[in-house]
């Protein structure tokens, strides 16, 4: 009788640990405020009431940043992603954190070596990867990878993991409050990914959207060593936020092109 007891209890806890995570809440995260503000647009914006992104036990931050002091501030829709991707690709395979890179300052502006993160609306985050023995591997600092999912030197005994980043990369472009315009990736490891969706056997419309996300920058940095990923301005924060074309057909609301024909 008391075992049963005790599976039942065990059951509901995990059920509504799920239905929580479902729901835009992370165990071990607090309710984030609301109150944030883009303003403006990704590359020329600033950011009100920004909300800091904290270390948890399936986020960290990549320390070549927090040594610098990093800017690990963004509008809540993107902290509470970052936290549910994360937390997804934990429950999914465990053993890993997702290390971040930069977001914004807490009230947002230009960031040296960027062009972008003026508005809380942007993250760098890097690959998950592993040591050669396939163990997970918490990295410094970024690290580049080859098409053959090697990492380059000084990191040749680095390998880029496959399903995990492909596990943070569904959940990102699936969520149903943030919604994702980018996700700049070299088109060596976009390959990769893609490959990896279709042996997990996923839906033809994640394998659509991952293809339309997921993409090389047409100039500058590849994005071989890192996920730039970026959101849509929240209807909440509109017209003071101004998103910028490609539309997605998952864009929140009317585009703005479209609303002044």
């Amino acid at each position: 009788m008391v075992r049963n007891v005790v599976f039942i209890f065990m059951v509901t806890l995990l059920s509504a640990t799920a239905v929580s995570a479902s729901r835009g809440t992370v165990p071990g995260v607090p309710d984030l405020p609301k109150r944030s503000r883009s303003i403006g647009y990704a590359f020329d914006g600033r950011l009100e009431n920004g909300v800091l992104l904290r270390e948890t036990p399936f986020v960290r931050y990549t320390p070549e940043y927090a040594r610098l002091g990093g800017h690990f501030y963004g509008t809540w829709e993107l902290v509470q992603l970052i936290h549910r991707a994360a937390y997804r690709v934990a429950q999914r395979v465990p053993g890993a954190r997702l290390s971040v890179g930069e977001l914004s300052k807490e009230r947002g502006g230009r960031i040296a070596g960027h062009h972008s993160h003026q508005s809380g609306r942007d993250v760098d985050l890097a690959f998950y990867m592993t040591d050669a023995s396939g163990r997970p591997y918490d990295p410094w600092a970024f690290a580049e990878f080859d098409r053959n999912g090697i990492g380059r030197p000084p990191n040749q005994m680095l390998r880029f993991d496959d399903r995990r980043n492909w596990e943070l990369v569904q959940r990102l472009i699936t969520d149903g409050d943030a919604r994702v315009q980018y996700i700049f990736v070299s088109n060596a490891l976009k390959t990769r990914l893609l490959n990896e969706g279709m042996r997990r056997g996923a839906s033809p419309t994640v394998m659509r959207r991952a293809r339309t996300v997921l993409m090389q920058p047409s100039h500058g940095h590849p994005h071989g060593n890192h996920f730039h990923v970026r959101i849509y301005c929240s209807p909440a924060n509109r017209p003071r936020c101004q998103d910028r074309a490609p539309f997605h057909p998952w864009y929140p609301g009317t585009p703005p092109l479209l609303a002044t024909q």
